[in-house]
């Protein structure tokens, strides 16, 4: 296994290990964000070793020639030695020349760069404050207007956006790292028409897309569709309206949510965006697509997109992934407190009741008492691995891993055998935002493979009853704190913990028993057993 020396702390690298991985399997507390290669908040530089290509793809060249790497996506084959890239490589400062609220709760930022940035409508920057929090933001403008323009919207407990908001004054600086993101309209000839479709400031890149689309002469069709809760959300209503008259070929749609109160009439559309937007497979057809906002927004739309026959290439979406970077309500410091919060109270309501539905006797006799159970589970995560929507929630993990703690899983709910060690539902999906669409997908799917495998219709339904049970805790609008022992967790950094039941390590997958030492990070929710913390690996040599 190769060796990493990262900044005098000397550790092993497992076979299929990332390098982020192994950083924070060994307490290492680095940041990261999207941990899919796009976000570049985790960038490293590597002083020794060879640095795989793939983990460099998508980098500026002049950080190539420099030997920084993504370390999300490094799997090294040989030692490396690397550390935390020096601040004046990757960012810049910007100075905050004007600050303007859309709205009650989007704010428009003005930063001006010390050179004029090079970049494309729909790209973002990383904005750092001076404790260290890094967050993205999509551009809103075009590089010819010089400043940068930034929708900045308020967000309940946002750790830097609400700064931002609130405490970033005009003719401070600021710094920033970037641009980064391919969610640009294509090199070459233009398409033949674009939908844009946005929610809250996600509107933002939309804007910038339209505006070069328009800029580039064109005649092609441009339909912008702003969805809102209410007629307030439509920050820059006007400013599109006028747009709109400018330019025949824009077509701007506000959209309205069905249960918003009555509003003026101003060219507002109250519907359902997905109705809104893609009623039909003519109204899509030859797009080329543009989504932003929410995650649960952004694969909502998504989704109905594919279903109407889009090809997932036309399919753009807001390129850095929003998980869970909120802080929620905690004490001062970090540490594992006994006491239990407001939060874990509520969680601890939420799970009120029984924690699994029923055994099905019958059910596991039809599957063979396991071995069909396998063979469906095998089917079933070969076509989630190669399915565009669901792969990603599995990035952190195996095919063959995710057989074996569903499998575990589900014979303990079908037979009550005490056989399953890992996360219950709602902590092994705490950060992921699914939608209702979205589990309904993963539900089709999983039907489809019992089904193919022979299993009778009366068992279909049980078993789509028993995951029906644990839909309250696996949809949600919104990443939740993990509850561990009854507390609500803080979502960055690490703690430890003596376990009170039994789990699964996250990186060698040893069972781990009650009173055992574990070390978990507060936002993944991974558990590491002391044997993966570890000693220290030997040194790399000099």
């Amino acid at each position: 296994m190769p060796l990493l020396n990262f900044e005098h702390q000397t550790l092993t690298c497992r076979d299929d290990e990332s390098v982020l991985d192994a950083l924070l399997r060994r307490g290492i507390n680095v940041p990261f964000s999207c941990r899919k290669g796009v976000c570049h908040v985790c960038l490293q530089h590597c002083s020794e070793g060879p640095i795989p290509a793939e983990s460099q793809a998508g980098l500026r060249t002049s950080l190539i020639e420099g030997r920084h790497f993504l370390p999300c996506m490094c799997k090294p084959q040989a030692d490396m030695r690397i550390g935390m890239p020096v601040r004046s490589e990757l960012f810049q400062t910007a100075q905050v020349v004007g600050k303007t609220m859309l709205s009650e709760d989007v704010c428009r930022i003005l930063l001006e760069p010390a050179a004029q940035l090079d970049y494309r409508a729909g790209q973002f920057i990383n904005l750092r404050r001076d404790d260290g929090v890094i967050r993205s933001y999509s551009l809103a403008g075009l590089p010819n207007d010089y400043l940068l323009e930034l929708h900045i919207q308020r967000m309940d407990n946002g750790v830097l956006s609400n700064w931002l908001i609130d405490a970033l004054e005009v003719g401070s600086e600021i710094e920033f790292q970037g641009p980064e993101g391919d969610c640009v309209l294509p090199e070459g000839g233009r398409p033949r028409a674009l939908l844009l479709v946005g929610s809250g400031s996600g509107l933002a890149p939309l804007v910038g897309i339209a505006r070069e689309a328009l800029a580039g002469g064109g005649e092609q069709e441009i339909r912008l569709v702003h969805a809102a809760k209410s007629a307030s959300g439509h920050y820059l209503h006007d400013t599109l309206t006028q747009m709109q008259r400018n330019h025949p070929g824009l077509r701007y749609i506000a959209c309205l949510a069905p249960d918003a109160v009555a509003v003026d009439g101003q060219g507002r559309v109250r519907g359902a965006v997905l109705d809104v937007a893609l009623p039909d497979a003519a109204s899509v057809a030859g797009c080329e697509m543009f989504i932003a906002g929410s995650p649960d927004f952004v694969e909502r739309v998504r989704g109905r997109a594919l279903e109407l026959g889009v090809p997932a290439e036309s399919i753009h979406a807001d390129p850095f992934v929003m998980r869970d970077l909120r802080k929620s309500d905690r004490t001062a410091d970090h540490s594992h407190t006994n006491q239990r919060s407001a939060a874990a109270d509520r969680a601890a309501e939420t799970d009120a009741g029984p924690k699994d539905p029923p055994s099905s006797p019958a059910l596991w006799s039809a599957l063979g008492e396991g071995p069909l159970l396998h063979d469906i589970l095998a089917d079933f995560y070969t076509r989630v691995f190669a399915d565009e929507r669901l792969a990603p929630f599995f990035h952190a993990t195996t095919r063959q891993r995710s057989i074996e703690k569903q499998y575990l899983f589900l014979r303990q709910v079908f037979t009550g055998e005490k056989v399953f060690f890992g996360d219950r539902p709602r902590n092994a999906h705490h950060w992921m935002v699914i939608s209702d669409e979205l589990f309904d997908y993963r539900m089709r799917l999983l039907e489809r493979c019992m089904r193919d495998h022979g299993l009778a219709e009366a068992f279909v339904a049980q078993w789509t009853g028993a995951e029906e049970f644990y839909r309250s805790q696996i949809v949600k609008s919104a990443p939740i704190p993990r509850v561990m022992n009854g507390v609500a967790l803080p979502l960055d950094g690490f703690g430890e913990v003596t376990l009170d039941s039994g789990t699964l390590c996250d990186a060698c997958a040893r069972e781990v028993h009650a009173g055992e030492h574990v070390r978990y990070h507060l936002r993944l929710g991974t558990t590491y057993c002391s044997d993966c913390m570890g000693a220290a690996a030997p040194a790399v040599a000099a």
